[in-house]
Parts: C-alpha cells; structure tokens; sequence
C-alpha cells in the first residue's frame, strides 16, 4: 500500500484528510501553441528524476513513466463516486498505481470501469454515473476552489482552509508544520 507523508501524519494525529480534484490538464482546457507545449514537456521530463528520486526514498515506490496527456477530469469524477461508497482511500491509490506505476491511460472509462470493479464497486453502475456526469458538479466545485487558492500545480495541502502547503513534504516537515499552526492559532495537542 502507498502512504504518503500525509498519511502518515492522519495516522499519527488527529486531522482529517479531504482529498479534492485538481486537473493538470483540463478537459476543456485551449491546446497550448507547439513551443509552449514543448517547453511544458521538456520541464515535466527535467523534474522527473528528481520526482521518481522522492517517490522511491519517502514512499518506497518506484515510479515508471506517466503518460503525456492524460485528461483526468473523468477520474476525478470516479474518485468522487468510489468516495460516496467508501472506497476513496482505496480508488485514490489504485489511480496513482495504475498511471504512475502500470502506465495505463487512466483518462479512458473502460481502464476507470475495469479499476472500479478491481476494487468492488459495481461496474455498470460506475460507468451509468460518469456518462451521465453525476459528479461534473462536485469536481467542477472542486477545480473553483484551487482557483481560489491560486494553485497550479500538485500536490499540494491546504490547512485549515488558510495556509498552503506546495509540494510533497517528508513527515517531519508537515509535523513541524503542524506544530507552528498550533502556536499560531494557540491550539494545544
């Protein structure tokens, strides 16, 4: 199982993680001009050591390939339905693993309905939901909300809805994090 350092710290202490949509590549997004779209690519595939470095000495996971791409808006919207059945925790990871570790096209309904049910949820009934776009609105309430907070990228964390965390940080980090909030807002442990 992969457990980020935020996990990690919801194991550890008492806070509540709310996971939230946030598409890098939005569906309805303008294509971007050929230089801009390369000057993109050539910044994500300079990043990428360094992300598969992390990914392997904070999580244990050796991270494959990502496809160049993907839209993810109906992942999201699957997320949001595997949530309303209890199975977010689960989805959320099995996601991560099938595009960062198993390169699949995580942006394709069959791969999310094949996924789903992999994971016990009814397969006919998922696919009916996100044909029907009955999670448009929660996802779309979502990417409004990281607008609001000016993100453009993750991940990223938002602590009581006021202070933003860029990046992925190592426990200690978000502990230490936690802490000075704490001081700051005088909340005791």
């Amino acid at each position: 199982m992969i457990k980020s350092s935020l996990d990690k710290l919801s194991a550890a202490q008492e806070i509540e993680v709310t996971w939230k949509s946030f598409e890098l590549r939005p569906l309805n997004a303008p294509s971007m001009a050929p230089a801009q779209e390369k000057a993109y690519q050539e910044r994500i595939a300079a990043a990428w050591p360094q992300t598969q470095k992390t990914a392997r000495e904070a999580f244990g996971v050796e991270m494959i390939s990502h496809r160049w791409g993907i839209k993810t808006r109906l992942a999201h919207e699957g997320a949001k339905f595997a949530e309303a059945r209890g199975a977010g925790e689960a989805y959320h990871e099995a996601m991560f693993k099938a595009h960062f570790i198993e390169d699949l096209d995580i942006g394709d309904l069959q791969t999310l309905a094949d996924i789903a049910a992999e994971l016990g949820l009814d397969r006919a009934e998922f696919v009916q939901a996100l044909e029907m776009g009955a999670y448009v609105a929660e996802v779309e309430q979502d990417v409004a909300q990281a607008r609001a907070y000016n993100l453009s990228g993750v991940p990223a964390s938002i602590i009581e809805n006021k202070y933003l965390i860029s990046g992925g940080q190592p426990l200690e980090s978000l502990q230490d994090i936690i802490r000075q909030i704490k001081e700051k807002e005088g909340l005791s442990d």
